[in-house]
């Protein structure tokens, strides 16, 4: 049953909660992607910026209303959509499909990487911006809070050469972070293993078999 929860203005006034179908979603998708296309952009990465904000499984669920306000602090945070920042907005949108297999309540989040002028989202690092943001969230929500936030011990040290390549070749993050986001989105996505392959496959990534005892 997947419904939006939260959105830019023009999204929200244009879409209530009903469940989304095919023609919706493609509706939403042409949105997202105007400013794109109207300024004729080129983001190098992909054009779209994809989140999924989830709660451990004893944590239970959350309304539409709790993650509707979890998803606007969130975007807030990364500056997609700040209405007291200097910025122009993104758009964007977070959907509600229900738990995951494992019993996990989560939002998908997918914003537009241009803004409304025409001027490109900085997502370099975004990940290490949004572990920041995720957990003064957790914090205000009384949601649990990651232990290796707190203790920093799940940040990854990067070497000075790739971080020099990256801005060399204009990319907005890390090889190895690209690498996770892409793998993290298809397993996510992926109801099977053999999906999952497919996914991975889809995305130009080299996936083989690994045996171990």
């Amino acid at each position: 049953e997947p419904h939006l929860v939260a959105g830019d203005p023009a999204m929200m006034a244009w879409h209530d909660d009903d469940e989304l179908g095919r023609d919706s979603a493609l509706a939403i998708a042409r949105h997202l992607d105007r400013p794109r296309t109207t300024y004729d952009v080129d983001v190098k990465g992909g054009h779209v910026w994809h989140c999924s904000l989830s709660l451990r499984a004893d944590e239970g669920q959350r309304t539409d209303e709790d993650w509707g306000k979890i998803a606007r602090d969130f975007m807030k945070a990364m500056e997609f959509d700040d209405p007291e920042g200097p910025k122009a907005p993104c758009r964007w949108v977070a959907v509600r499909h229900g738990v995951s297999k494992n019993g996990n309540d989560h939002i998908h989040i997918a914003a537009s990487a241009v803004r409304e002028d025409g001027t490109k989202v900085n997502l370099y690092r975004d990940w290490k911006r949004a572990s920041v943001a995720a957990a003064r969230i957790e914090r205000e929500h009384g949601l649990a809070v990651i232990e290796s936030r707190q203790s920093k011990t799940g940040e990854r040290g990067y070497h000075r050469a790739e971080n020099a390549r990256a801005v060399r070749n204009g990319q907005t993050e890390l090889d190895r972070d690209l690498l996770a986001r892409r793998v993290r989105a298809c397993a996510t996505s992926s109801k099977s293993e053999a999906e999952f392959v497919r996914r991975l496959r889809g995305q130009g990534l080299i996936v083989r078999p690994r045996f171990a005892s």
